[in-house]
């Protein structure tokens, strides 16, 4: 068996100490507030111009996953280069995630008493053998590469935001930031996980029959979809959202008692695979079951097509359209990891400053690949928790994607993904 049982420690849980008994949600409370009533952007934030000419902060790119290769073989030229890369993130992520949190520690528990195998074999079988296929390339374990792939059900943040310009062209722009409370290197002052990321980071062309279907920003191994874009179709964004569920769904699923929700991850990459049209994505996705919660955030190419869709496991709450803040006079939308009908916290207002900072780039006129750029790159949206900014242009096809870092002493340390579109 590739999970022992939690009376035996394994490779796989040898390094995990049990928390505190004290809720992740708690754990937040604890860190002190930084100011949220400016916008923050700054002459001092990554310049837009800077970036684009600076390859060095490019995502790797494009590399090619063939759609029609079979699933095992698609990521073995992706992976196989990154795989000492994959392994010391898993690694980091396997020492600390117990550490986090008491509801994390016993979900890995529940981990420990299944068979790996029976796992992915349950799992949609095109996805679950790409997870094979990329254990076999990487020489590791394929309880490990479960894990990876499951690891955004467990833990992540974010910000959303769809703008719309004079001319009714979109712009749909993402933070990623990972990592909160995975280990504080106390040396660099950074988060442990956070850094680890990094160089997993690429933008992928998913083909087939030679033909683009759609172009993803990824993490090497992981073949679920966080941010991805369809030219003349539809782009897609996750965003992590807490309820009091504690990853009941997720925990129904990997004991057996109820398979019959989509991992979110998958259900965006079905989206993006099978549908051709924004309405069509937000349909699916609004009206799949999932595993737990989330806010997922699509774009679309014609005016007016934006959508914050917030989900629990099994129902649509509080669905909001582009149109809708049209009809409330603001030409965007700006979802952070709290529903945006109630006030955000004290501890993690992004939403806040996000909005005032597109208010100004409305404002200068500036809706645009840099206008969108600065609003991400500005303190707190751009925090120390962000790995990488993407921006994307369904209309023209355009899709760029920069590494991001938040070295600056004022830099929040808990803050976490932000998405804009």
């Amino acid at each position: 068996r590739d999970w022992p049982s939690v009376q035996r420690p394994s490779d796989f849980l040898s390094s995990y100490s049990a928390p505190r008994p004290m809720h992740f949600r708690n754990l937040l409370l604890l860190v002190p507030a930084a100011p949220a009533a400016k916008c923050g952007m700054a002459p001092s934030d990554p310049q837009y111009q800077d970036f684009l000419s600076n390859t060095t902060t490019h995502l790797p790119g494009w590399n090619t996953v063939d759609l029609d290769m079979p699933a095992a073989d698609r990521w073995t030229h992706i992976v196989t280069p990154v795989a000492k890369d994959m392994q010391f993130m898993i690694d980091t992520f396997k020492q600390l995630a117990g550490k986090v949190s008491q509801d994390i520690f016993a979900l890995l528990e529940l981990l420990s008493t299944k068979k790996v195998d029976e796992l992915v074999d349950a799992m949609p079988k095109e996805y679950g053998d790409e997870i094979r296929g990329i254990s076999k390339a990487t020489g590791i374990k394929l309880a490990e590469v479960f894990f990876y792939n499951i690891a955004y059900e467990i833990e992540g943040a974010c910000t959303s935001l769809v703008s719309q310009d004079a001319a009714g062209n979109l712009v749909h722009g993402r933070n990623l930031d990972f990592g909160l409370f995975f280990g504080w290197n106390t040396t660099e002052h950074q988060w442990r996980l956070t850094d680890a990321l990094r160089p997993l980071l690429q933008n992928v062309r998913f083909i087939r029959g030679g033909e683009t279907v759609f172009n993803a920003t990824v993490f090497a191994g992981y073949v679920g979809l966080l941010t991805g874009m369809k030219t003349g179709g539809f782009s897609i964004t996750v965003n992590t959202r807490f309820d009091g569920t504690l990853w009941k769904g997720l925990r129904d699923w990997i004991s057996g008692a109820d398979r019959t929700g989509h991992f979110l991850s998958f259900l965006t990459r079905d989206a993006i695979m099978l549908d051709a049209t924004y309405d069509q994505a937000v349909q699916r996705i609004n009206s799949s079951k999932l595993l737990g919660p989330a806010y997922m955030i699509v774009g679309g190419v014609k005016p007016g097509e934006g959508a914050i869709v917030t989900r629990s496991h099994n129902e649509s709450l509080h669905f909001v359209s582009l149109k809708d803040a049209e009809a409330a006079g603001k030409n965007y939308i700006l979802q952070t990891n709290y529903d945006n009908w109630v006030k955000a916290p004290f501890f993690d207002d992004r939403r806040t400053p996000g909005q005032k900072c597109m208010e100004e780039v409305i404002a200068e006129q500036k809706v645009d690949f840099g206008g969108v750029f600065q609003v991400l790159s500005a303190i707190p949206t751009r925090n120390r928790l962000t790995t990488y900014s993407t921006l994307m242009s369904v209309h023209d096809g355009r899709m760029e994607a920069y590494y991001q870092h938040c070295p600056e002493p004022h830099c929040a340390v808990w803050m976490s993904e932000a998405t804009l579109v």
